[in-house]
């Protein structure tokens, strides 16, 4: 009896580890994997337990800590998928475990890494990729050709380390730069994929600059030619040293026939590596080394764009967030999702929209008002732009709109954790 007790506990041990899923539950895992509803497929993954020998569950874990930023943990998924499971899965799903890794070596700094993903996607898995896919892919593979062998950038952070911010005459937020002896006032731009300075000031400061040249897509869809380059810079009390910068020609950053010149920008790698910090009033970045909790994961990388999970109205939608975008604006997902309220009661009128490399017009609609919520925070905005048709690249039409600072200027503090995955806006007291 004692062998036979024995027995039991061990097969029902075992079938709780292969246990299979229900049909119900794998058709809402692989409707939020193929939509890309990240904060969805973490609720639903948090209440199963983890399935060593599932595949599909191995790649929504694979996924998740791609997303919520365990880069190294997402490594090992995707080489053990690669391994044991290639057979399971289409070359769709093969190609997105490709792209993740891409993501992860961004992340880890990694350009060499980065360097043979893109490559890899570009000669094994071009029938998979649109047009604008491969093209990006083709870019990204020149790109990461300059800097694949170039030292990690360093970010010494001293306890409580702060730094000077600004809104400049477009309403950007601006971060003061030291170089050299100057101090110079960057966008600070968590959607920009690298650094960025304008040809002049490169030369001014002395970056480094890569051989070869490398082309770029804007927020406008608009392609635009560059260099490579390093530098060290200061961000009040904090050091960075070897900081990849993309050098622009001055023209690409010039805007109402000069009277507006973006002279830099700090984009994500090195707004990333601060881990863990919060604006206050516009005034002063605080970066904080507490490393505490702040709260559920509402806030997700997808590459280097920043995802966070918003309620609009009475849903809850996936946006993207963008330091640099300054009005919230309204995808061609969020209008076919309600499309029939939209056509029937908001006016059509055409906007422009504008960021490196020029200006364009395009056919909208205007939303009276929406209601917002982000963590703990909420506000009704007014006059929302509604876009009918794609203005987002390919890897981010999944999602519902871009989330401005229209919204974030109404609160007093946001905090951003890339270690606990939440941003939330704050209020003074």
């Amino acid at each position: 009896m004692k062998s036979f007790f024995s027995y039991v506990i061990i097969l029902l041990a075992f079938t709780q580890c292969t246990s299979t899923l229900s049909d119900e539950q794998s058709r809402q895992l692989s409707e939020c994997y193929k939509t890309k509803d990240y904060f969805k497929l973490d609720n639903l993954i948090s209440k199963i337990t983890t399935v060593e020998r599932n595949p599909d569950l191995l790649l929504y874990k694979a996924t998740l800590a791609n997303v919520f930023n365990q880069p190294a943990e997402s490594n090992l998924l995707i080489g053990k998928i690669l391994k044991k499971y290639v057979h399971h899965f289409n070359d769709t799903i093969i190609r997105d475990l490709y792209y993740m890794q891409e993501a992860n070596a961004y992340r880890l700094q990694d350009y060499y890494g980065e360097y043979l993903a893109d490559s890899i996607l570009v000669t094994k898995f071009s029938a998979v990729c649109d047009s604008e896919e491969l093209e990006t892919h083709k870019d990204d593979i020149t790109l990461f050709r300059v800097i694949r062998n170039v030292p990690k950038m360093e970010c010494k952070i001293p306890a409580d380390a702060t730094a000077t911010l600004k809104r400049d005459i477009a309403g950007l937020l601006n971060v003061s730069v030291a170089l050299k002896k100057d101090s110079v006032d960057w966008v600070f731009d968590t959607g920009a994929a690298f650094s960025v300075m304008i040809a002049s000031q490169a030369t001014k400061y002395g970056v480094r600059i890569l051989p070869g040249k490398v082309r770029t897509g804007t927020s406008t869809g608009i392609k635009v030619e560059g260099q490579m380059g390093l530098l060290d810079l200061n961000l009040g009390n904090i050091e960075v040293k070897n900081a990849v910068v993309l050098i622009l020609p001055d023209s690409a950053l010039t805007f109402a026939n000069g009277a507006y010149v973006i002279r830099g920008v700090l984009g994500f790698p090195v707004i990333y590596a601060l881990k863990e910090f919060t604006i206050i009033e516009d005034k002063t970045l605080l970066v904080s080394q507490s490393h505490e909790k702040q709260g559920d994961r509402n806030l997700a990388l997808d590459g280097q764009y920043m995802l966070i999970r918003v309620k609009a109205g009475n849903d809850t939608l996936p946006f993207l967030y963008d330091s640099g975008n300054n009005t919230t604006s309204l995808s061609a997902r969020f209008f076919n999702k309600y499309k029939n309220d939209i056509e029937g009661t908001c006016t059509k009128r055409n906007v422009i929209t504008g960021g490196a490399g020029g200006m364009r017009e395009t056919e909208a609609y205007i939303l009276d008002s929406l209601s917002l919520s982000v963590g703990n925070s909420n506000y009704t905005l007014d006059s929302l732009v509604v876009f009918p048709s794609d203005l987002m690249g390919y890897d981010i039409k999944y999602l519902y709109g871009n989330f401005g600072q229209d919204y974030v200027s109404k609160f007093s503090e946001m905090r951003i954790d890339f270690n606990s995955m939440n941003i939330n806006f704050l209020r003074k007291d």
